[in-house]
């Protein structure tokens, strides 16, 4: 029973999954996962390919090929699948700031994707001559926290 139970968890997580990545690519999100259940890359997804990429993903999971998912195959795959997640972030960070696509980031094509600080320097500089001093510093610490504070208030009350 215990089995049963896991394996179908398994499977409401990886419906879950793919349902997020429609309701994503739907708003506009990113649906990686939209392309990857799109098995004839014809821009629509069937029902069918959704059942495929589920029985896909749950034997991904089922490494023993038993048809049960262990407690310990799915913490394994879920490990897994992070950590594609996480290498697929990175190349897609890594492109966005290799600008003109030959696999390297100069010191200019990093200087002009990372705008934060600008921006951050820009709000902190209060007076504009730019130099930050203690006090600008300070008096940006201050507001950022009370900020958060009262974030933190809203929630709870």
């Amino acid at each position: 029973m215990k089995k049963l139970t896991i394996a179908a968890l398994v499977t409401i997580v990886i419906a879950g999954a793919t349902y997020t990545a429609m309701a994503q690519h739907q708003r506009g999100g990113p649906g990686q996962m939209l392309e990857q259940v799109d098995a004839n890359a014809d821009g629509a997804v069937t029902m069918a390919e959704i059942d495929a990429h589920r029985a896909d993903k749950f034997a991904s999971a089922d490494t023993n090929g038993d048809n049960l998912v262990s407690a310990a195959e799915f913490e394994a795959f879920s490990i897994a699948e992070r950590e594609r997640k996480q290498a697929e972030r990175r190349a897609r960070r890594f492109a966005k700031l290799d600008a003109d696509g030959d696999g390297y980031v100069t010191a200019d094509e990093h200087a002009a994707a990372d705008k934060r600080m600008d921006r951050l320097f820009e709000r902190v500089d209060t007076d504009g001559d730019g130099v930050i001093t203690e006090a600008e510093r300070e008096a940006a610490k201050e507001k950022m926290q009370n900020r958060r504070g009262k974030r933190g208030m809203g929630r709870r009350g």
